[in-house]
């Protein structure tokens, strides 16, 4: 067995192991659909990233990475945009919550003058 069909292996191990446990958290309902279906997509990515590998050799000769390193740097790169995505993401959600709590604050406040008058009728 070669060392390029043993990090193959590698990888492809890794990449159903990587499904399998998108698959099983997403059922429990501990991960969204819509988050769970990009992880399923970045691991079907990964899988024709594996069988890849291959070719990656041709052009990993021209830079001082191995064919393994080439995959781990493309890989890398794409969580780091991943990361930036999920980041654009929270900072959305973040401003959202924000103004939800304004409009809560304000809406507490309207509340509250709404019954002192009816207090203020009553008495």
């Amino acid at each position: 067995m070669t060392n390029l069909t043993v990090q193959l292996s590698i990888v492809v191990a890794g990449d159903l192991a990587m499904f399998a446990l998108v698959f099983w958290i997403s059922r429990r309902q501990l991960l969204s659909l819509r988050y769970a279906l990009g992880w399923m997509v970045v691991s079907a990515l990964l899988l024709v990233a594996a069988l890849a590998l291959a070719l990656a050799g041709g052009i990993s000769d021209s830079l001082p990475l191995t064919p393994t390193g080439l995959l781990s740097a493309t890989g890398i790169g794409f969580l780091l945009l991943i990361t930036l995505q999920l980041s654009i993401s929270l900072s959305g959600h973040q401003e959202a919550i924000r103004e939800l709590s304004e409009a809560n604050a304000l809406l507490e406040e309207r509340l509250s003058r709404v019954e002192q008058r009816e207090r203020s009728r009553d008495a």
